[in-house]
């Protein structure tokens, strides 16, 4: 309730805002600022808000560039404190006083993408891309945005996006691990099995690990066991092991 609240105060601190043309000039809204970017930096996300919010009150009912400039951090603060919702709220106040920038829309698309609003996620994304493809968010923004459709079983319009993307030229051993995971959950098991070896193809070490693990499964499903146990003996002796993986892996040596 408390954030709640907050969320609203910043509405209509943004409806004055923006019916005001004069500039605020107080100095401790300065301070204020500094003091929330240091709490900001140090992880007090809470504390970092508080201060961001108090800096806004001392901007006499005024927007410029020093409010947008405190919203944008305040909105890294909500976002680093998991309010997700809150952070969201202020990128829409950031709209409506600096116009629909495809920063903000990448970063509202993936807020969403956090809360499982596939929809929302997706319109802002495609916005964003529409005006910024080349946005250096906007591969993040794509692989939340991305995940969160697959969740909602949303296969082709996932793979829409992220061939998408591919033909704007964002390749990569994650985006091609994501394809694949796509066809994977959509039971294509074959298309899943050819976007994992282009993964591997890439050379990628970040994503080497799960690009195995994924393989495995997906000769899992078609019931070449010995290749999934060769996939997934590599990851182990790779990555590591767990319980979980121990025992998958003595199933498939009795198969």
């Amino acid at each position: 309730m408390e954030r709640t609240g907050r969320r609203l105060a910043v509405l209509l601190l943004a409806v004055l805002l923006l019916v005001t043309g004069c500039s605020g000039n107080s100095k401790e809204k300065y301070t204020l600022r500094t003091t929330g970017i240091d709490q900001l930096n140090a992880g007090d996300y809470d504390g970092a808000i508080q201060s961001f919010e108090q800096a806004l009150e001392k901007s006499n009912k005024v927007v410029g560039e020093f409010e947008k400039d405190v919203l944008k951090y305040r909105a890294e603060a909500e976002t680093g404190a998991a309010d997700y919702q809150a952070a969201v709220h202020t990128y829409e106040v950031l709209c409506q006083i600096d116009e629909e920038r495809p920063e903000y829309l990448y970063r509202m698309s993936m807020l969403h993408g956090k809360l499982g609003m596939s929809e929302e996620a997706l319109g802002e994304y495609k916005k964003a891309y529409e005006k910024k493809p080349d946005d250096t968010q906007a591969v993040q923004a794509l692989l939340i945005v991305g995940q969160t459709l697959n969740d909602k079983e949303r296969y082709d319009e996932a793979m829409e996006l992220y061939t998408q993307a591919m033909n704007g030229g964002a390749v990569s051993g994650e985006l091609y691990n994501r394809m694949g995971v796509c066809e994977l959950d959509a039971g294509n098991y074959d298309q899943a099995l050819g976007y994992f070896e282009k993964g591997m193809l890439m050379g990628d070490e970040t994503c080497r690990g799960e690009l195995l693990y994924h393989q495995a499964l997906v000769y899992e499903k078609k019931l070449d066991f010995a290749s999934a146990l060769g996939y997934l003996e590599t990851y182990a002796a790779e990555f590591g092991t767990t319980p979980e993986i121990e025992k998958e892996i003595a199933f498939l040596r009795t198969r």
